[in-house]
């Protein structure tokens, strides 16, 4: 039988570059009613330079201590296929990492902990670290997150990368969403650390809901994502 789940959350994303949308991101959270696990369900889809269509699902499963247990990305364009899994054993400390193709299966396995975050393509989860990391009130936090560099084929095991989160404003700022007026709080994310900050580094910023972090907006450059629609179901 399969576990009891309910929709918490729903809403899309539309992707910008120099104001021209590329991308559209649909998303769900969904609580598992009898197990306190939590799942963020993306669907990624583009049209690419070559006329074909990208299309990526993400699978984000998170404890109800929203630490990530679980990714699955899975990509398509035209013949070509690729799935990653990441599997986190609290328990053992241990991350298991999958990529396969038409050709290959390659698997990884290595330590990890569980202050070390996953991190996936979809939109929808690019803040839940801030919903179980402590962040420091007065300046930058680093914060270690786990991606792969795997596109098509494989080409190494995930990678770590220190990157550097700065909350803006400990009170809620004010976000419009077609044209209501929502509380969000603002995130920079930076490179390096304010001691080693270059003049010319340009922060990517990021403007949180309160419902479960999941951001309305990202602007770094002439790149942003903006949420098109967002749905709480009580």
């Amino acid at each position: 039988m399969s576990p009891k789940s309910q929709i918490l959350i729903e809403g899309t994303y539309l992707y910008y570059q120099n104001d021209v949308n590329y991308c559209q991101e649909d998303f769900k959270v969904v609580q598992i009613i009898d197990n306190p696990v939590y799942y963020i369900h993306s669907e990624i889809s583009s049209r690419v330079d070559s006329g074909e269509f990208l299309k990526i699902m993400v699978q984000y499963a998170m404890t109800n201590h929203f630490i990530p247990f679980f990714v699955q990305i899975e990509k398509s364009i035209g013949s070509q296929y690729a799935v990653e899994t990441f599997k986190f054993d609290q328990h053992a400390q241990e991350l298991q990492y999958v990529f396969k193709n038409s050709q290959i299966t390659q698997e990884f396995k290595r330590n990890h902990s569980s202050k070390h975050y996953l991190t996936a393509p979809g939109f929808a989860t690019a803040a839940m670290f801030t919903l179980s990391r402590k962040m420091d009130p007065t300046g930058r936090s680093a914060v270690t997150v786990v991606s792969s560099q795997n596109e098509w084929t494989y080409v190494g095991p995930p990678l770590e990368k220190i990157i550097y989160a700065e909350i803006k404003n400990r009170e809620m700022d004010d976000y419009k969403l077609n044209n209501t007026t929502l509380p969000a709080a603002h995130l920079r994310l930076y490179d390096s650390d304010s001691s080693h900050a270059s003049s010319g580094e340009i922060p990517t910023d990021l403007y949180l809901s309160k419902h479960f972090a999941i951001p309305y907006q990202m602007v770094q450059g002439n790149s942003k994502i903006n949420i098109k629609n967002l749905k709480k179901h009580n």
